[in-house]
């Protein structure tokens, strides 16, 4: 049965609800969720690659901060590139979002294990907010897929 409308593409449709069709499966979370999901992937390999390279190379354990701080602005910046590539609209404000989002359970995790070191946890987010920023600018302006 026809309810007599017309589609965006020009045809017929058979249902109201069909005017406002949105990809199957995609939240407004989902491009955040995605880019969380690379953000984290990115940081755990840059971490054992940058722990590869301390033991290797014999370096004291005392600047493991360094490819730590390392591995969490490769993976910020790859979170909001994701989220931005995903989304294609408002770069600085997803990547800014996903990194809240990318650097918050950090920091709560290194809280609650006294890992957190004082001086270093500011620089730490500010950095990994500057990082997801420009990745979500990055993401965006990407050519497509």
């Amino acid at each position: 049965m026809r309810m007599g409308g017309i589609s965006r593409t020009g045809g017929a449709y058979d249902t109201p609800g069909d005017v406002m069709q949105r990809k199957h499966g995609n939240s407004q979370l989902t491009p955040f969720g995605r880019g969380i999901a690379v953000g984290y992937i990115i940081t755990a390999a840059a971490a054992a690659a940058g722990a590869l390279v301390m033991l290797v190379l014999g370096a004291d354990g005392g600047i493991a901060w360094l490819p730590a701080l390392a591995a969490a602005a490769a993976g910020s910046f790859f979170c909001g590139r994701t989220a931005g590539k995903t989304r294609r609209r408002e770069g600085l404000k997803t990547g800014a979002i996903c990194g809240v989002m990318y650097i918050a359970p950090l920091i709560l995790i290194g809280i609650f294990t006294g890992m957190a070191q004082g001086a270093l946890l500011p620089v730490k987010l500010l950095l990994c907010l500057g990082f997801a920023m420009a990745g979500g600018v990055a993401g965006v302006n990407s050519p497509e897929r």
